[in-house]
Order: C-alpha cells, then structure tokens, then sequence
C-alpha cells in the first residue's frame, strides 16, 4: 500500500456511502433550485453561488472521489443518472458539476504526494481543465515553468485547481513531449472570454499562465499526440467517463424541454388560429410530442448503456478500438436524437419558446452548444466508424 493510500486510509471518517437511488434523490430534489437560477447562471455567465452550495451540501461534487477520502467512488452510470437529472434543472449547472467530477479521476495518473495535496482540502475540491496542449514550456531542475492561455476552462471560476496540457521540448535530441500539470487557480489568471449563445452559465473563461512553474511531482508526463493532445496514458474508459459527464447535461436539456412543454400543454392552452381549444385534443399534435418523448427516452438510453459499457471495461479490461469507436457513434446518436426531440418541441410550443424569459429557449441554445463540443463531432465520429467497417484501423480522430 502506498503512502497517499495509508493515509487516506487513515483519514476516512465513520459513515456509509449513499445508495444511487440515494444519489439520483439528491440530484431530484435540487432541480427546483436550478430552476429558479437558471436565468441568473445564464445573465452572470456563471454558475449561481445558491446552486454551488446545493451541489456541495448534497455531496453531489463528490462523486467520484475516492470512498477512503470521504468520497463516493461512484460509478460512471451513477454519474450520468446525476448529471441527467440536474441538466433537467440547468443544463450550464450541470456542465459544470460533470467537469468537476468527470475531470477529477485524471488525478488518479499523479504521484501520491500530488494527490495527497490535492485531497488536502477535502473530498468536495474541484478542479477544471483544458486537456489541448497550448504554451511554452520548459523543464527546470525541479519540474516545470510554463505560459500560455487555454480557452473554454469551464467552471474555473469556482474550481480550486486545474490540469492543463502544456508542450515540452525533446531531450537529447529525442521527439517532443507533452505533459499535463496541476495547477492552483491562485498562479493562474482567468480573462473573461466567454460570451456566446448557449452555456452561458458554465462561466468557460481563459486561463493565462505567465512563468508558472509547477514542481515536479505534480506533471504527468505523455508522449504527444498529433495534434498536441496530452491525454496519452489515461485508460480509455475513464476518458469516456470524462465525456459522459457532458452528454448527460446536454440531454437532460432536453429532458428538461420535454418538462416545460408538458407544463404548457397541461395548462389547457389551445393551436392559434385552429379549432383546437387545447393542444391535446390534435392527434397530430399528440403524435408529435410522443415522437418527443420516444426520442428523449433513447438518448437517454444510448447515453446509458455507453455509461455500462465504461464501467464494465473499468471492472474487465480495456477497450478496443472497434468498441470505442462504437461507443463514441452511440453518444452522437443520443446528441441527434435530443436535437431531433428539441425541434419537435419547439414545434408543439410555438413562437413564444423563444421569448428570453421562456426556459424553453434556454434549454433549446444550451443543448445546441453543449452538443458541438469537439468530444461529439458527428462527421469525424462517423468517418472512424466507417473506416473501421472497411479494415482501416488507424482512425482519423485523435479522441478514440
């Protein structure tokens, strides 16, 4: 057993680790709360201080902290059920509390003494990242000093740490590397960047570094990838874990859409200029939300048995290529259906959805930006699929 084991080991107070029947109870209870801020998360272009604190207070940032540190160690399937359940509620809110606890398994890649220090404030802590490797860098007797500016950091106004990729330089005349470092967002500075249509509210400012340097034990080191990625090591079904914690809140936006629009169907409102009085009464209007419902229901589906797969390879061994790429065609497949549910919606709605009061545009722009992250391109996603179903197993996509 290692020393950071030990005295985790130690440190583990008294107490049970919630059921996640427990946990999905905590996430429901929370979603009026995020309700009732969405707009104020959406106007401050950060996460509401109210819904940090609901989050925190429902152990919810926990997640995936480990049980001997007063963690929950929780499964990537329990994850999703939380992040789809608070997207209902804010999708941004949501974003942010996947990246805190989809991010937080990287540092399972540091040294203990890393760890050790980045546990030191308890199992709640939270960290940010941007894994594209940007800056300069170079190597000191005692670790690393860097600088650069790393885009779209979601949540970092309110994460403790980063891990940001950073390039270094070949030694010996040997091939450049790239690296991953642990950062206090104390030594970094955040420069207000984000400012567009939809997750509004994840607050994915710029990180600036001016000759930071970061000692050695906090640097993970990995061979570099063609296109400066510096997630190199990490075990596959962690990364997927990482990119379900954002699938989950773009499809609970439309979870949360399908809500909005059952409360206004259900207050008796009738099709203008039809002779329907209520909505309801149209057959077609009623086929049409239940293509809605059907669409929402498998891409929560899809988005759930990708979480099972992941955990089945944490618990049986790693993924192939072929299934990875599968994989990452199910979670797209889950991103066009919500679209296609979201449109459908926004049909049954009408014009006033997209009044900037009505939480139905909300929903509606969060999902369409949360879904272009570079994790669910579409065309790549399928050219791999489709390279592979020929037998050319080198894949274009740097992400698989």
């Amino acid at each position: 057993m290692s020393s950071f084991q030990q005295s985790a080991e130690a440190s583990h107070a008294s107490g049970t680790v919630p059921s996640d029947a427990e946990l999905a109870a905590r996430a429901s209870a929370l979603v009026p709360v995020l309700r009732a801020n969405a707009e104020r998360t959406e106007r401050e272009r950060r996460v509401a201080p109210e819904n940090l604190e609901g989050l925190r207070g429902s152990g919810l940032l926990r997640l995936t902290a480990p049980t001997t540190l007063d963690g929950f160690g929780a499964s990537i399937r329990t994850q999703v059920e939380v992040g789809l359940t608070l997207g209902r509620g804010c999708p941004s809110t949501a974003w942010v509390a996947g990246i805190f606890n989809g991010v937080r398994p990287m540092t399972l890649m540091l040294s203990d003494a890393a760890r050790e220090e980045f546990y030191r404030e308890g199992p709640d802590v939270t960290v940010c990242s941007v894994a594209s490797v940007h800056g300069e860098a170079v190597r000191t007797k005692s670790g690393v000093r860097f600088s650069g500016t790393w885009a779209a950091a979601s949540g970092c106004e309110d994460a403790r740490w980063a891990l940001l990729g950073i390039p270094l330089p070949g030694t010996a005349g040997g091939p450049p590397s790239a690296a991953t470092v642990l950062v206090p967002l104390d030594d970094l500075e955040v420069k207000d960047t984000w400012h567009v249509a939809g997750m509004r509210g994840t607050g994915s400012q710029s990180l600036v570094a001016d000759a930071v340097r970061v000692p050695e034990h906090r640097v993970i080191s990995a061979a570099v990838t063609p296109s400066g990625g510096a997630g190199a090591g990490f075990p596959a079904a962690l990364k997927i874990g990482a990119t379900l914690n954002l699938l989950a809140p773009v499809i609970g936006a439309a979870l949360g859409g399908l809500d909005t629009v059952r409360e206004v169907l259900g207050s008796g409102r009738g099709v203008i200029a039809s002779v329907y009085r209520h909505t309801t009464d149209s057959p077609a209007a009623r086929m049409w939300l239940g293509e809605a419902d059907h669409l929402t229901a498998r891409a929560v589906r899809l988005t759930r048995s990708v979480a099972d797969a992941a955990d089945a390879a944490m618990a049986g061994g790693p993924l192939s290529l072929r299934e990875r790429s599968a994989l990452r065609m199910d979670m797209v497949a889950a991103i066009e259906d919500a679209r296609a549910a979201m449109s459908r919606l926004l049909d049954l709605n009408g014009s006033s959805g997209f009044s900037e009061s009505h939480p139905l545009q909300r929903y509606w722009r969060d999902m369409e930006t949360g879904s272009r992250h570079v994790q669910f391109n579409p065309f790549i996603t399928r050219e791999d699929y489709g390279r592979l179903a020929v037998g050319i197993e080198s894949p274009v996509s740097l992400l698989v």
